[in-house]
C-alpha cells in the first residue's frame, strides 16, 4: 500500500484509540531509528546495536510500523509485519519505562491490528512481560525460534 494511504488509514486509527493527554501514535520514521536503538538496548535487546544497518533495513520494509509519540520524543515503537488480511506478526513492542501502563503499549497493538483488518496478532515475547500481553487479551501459544548466528554456529 502507498505510504500516503497509510498515513491516512492510520490517522483515522489513531482517533479511534484511548491514548494519555499528549500522547499520539504515527508512522515510524527513519529519524526515530537512534530513539529505537537506544530504547531497545536498555532493555537488553542488542540486535539494533549489534546490526544496525540489518535492523534499520527491517524497520524500513515493515508495516506497520508504529512510533508513540510525546512532546516531540518517541516514548514507545511497535513494529510489526503483515499479509494485510490473515496474520499481523508483531516483531518488536516497546513503551519507555516512565509511560508504562498508561494503555500506550495496547493502543499500539490496536492500531496494528485495525491497520490490517481481519488479521490475528501473533508474537514471541519474554516471560517478563506475559502479564501484559495476558491483560491485553492474548492467549499463551507454542512456538519456536533459530537465529542466523545460532544455525551458522551449529554448521561450524
Amino acid at each position: 500500500m502507498h505510504p500516503k494511504y497509510r498515513q491516512r488509514g492510520l490517522q483515522a486509527v489513531v482517533k479511534t484509540l484511548t491514548l494519555p493527554p499528549g500522547v499520539t501514535i504515527r508512522r515510524w520514521e527513519e529519524a526515530d531509528f537512534p530513539t529505537v536503538q537506544r530504547l531497545s538496548a536498555a532493555e537488553g535487546w542488542p540486535t539494533t546495536l549489534e546490526r544496525a544497518a540489518e535492523a534499520l533495513d527491517a524497520w524500513r520494509r515493515s508495516w506497520p510500523a508504529l512510533a508513540a509519540v510525546a512532546n516531540d520524543e518517541v516514548i514507545g515503537f511497535c513494529r510489526a509485519l503483515s499479509d494485510g488480511s490473515i496474520t499481523t506478526y508483531i516483531v518488536d513492542l516497546l513503551v519507555a519505562p516512565g509511560w508504562q501502563r498508561q494503555g500506550i503499549g495496547s493502543a499500539l497493538l490496536e492500531a496494528s491490528q485495525r491497520l490490517c483488518p481481519g488479521s490475528r496478532l501473533e508474537l514471541l515475547a519474554l516471560e517478563t512481560s506475559r502479564s501484559f500481553y495476558a491483560r491485553v487479551g492474548f492467549r499463551s501459544f507454542y512456538g519456536f525460534r533459530l537465529s542466523w548466528q545460532e544455525r551458522e554456529a551449529k554448521r561450524s
